[in-house]
């Protein structure tokens, strides 16, 4: 009997050991990826993809809160040129790969001198990603959220 508890005792340890339990046969095994979008444009557009400007002041001294989103080489990463009264500031914005071209979009932020910079997700839903903020004498990109994109592996018997 103390033999059989024994038995049944190494057969749990070994069910729950993970190098018995990757066993199965890699010949049916489909990776799923979202690399159907190529990673280099063909194309950079020079017109800028979106943008938010609001005047500060005197227009004469064309002093300005916003930002400009600009298209790069790479297809999945921005340009930001962002401007506050004199200061000018550039960034980078990466959209993650959802299997969709990205569209990047600035909509207003809730005061006059923000505003939200983000993307149509794969249902055309607008993702917040960062705010661009200015206070005082201060210009402020944060960022609201965080995207990923995971590659997982199915397998199939």
């Amino acid at each position: 009997m103390r033999y059989f508890f024994l038995g049944i005792i190494g057969l749990l340890a070994a069910c729950n050991n993970p190098t018995l339990q990757r066993t199965e046969s890699t010949e049916s095994t489909t990776i799923v990826t979202h690399d159907t979008i190529p990673e280099i444009r063909t194309a950079v557009s020079k017109k800028p993809v979106a943008s938010y400007r609001v005047p500060i002041g005197d227009r004469k001294l064309e002093r300005y809160f916003g930002v400009t989103v600009y298209e790069t080489p790479f297809t999945f990463k921005y340009l930001l040129q962002m401007q506050y009264e004199a200061i000018e500031e550039s960034d980078t914005l990466r959209i993650p790969n959802i299997g969709t071209w990205p569209v990047v979009e600035v909509h207003p932020g809730k005061d006059k001198l923000s505003c939200i910079i983000g993307f149509l997700d794969d249902k055309k839903t607008f993702r917040e990603y960062k705010m661009l903020s200015a206070k005082g004498n201060q210009l402020r990109l944060s960022v609201l959220k965080k995207y990923g994109v995971g590659r997982y592996r199915t397998v199939y018997k």
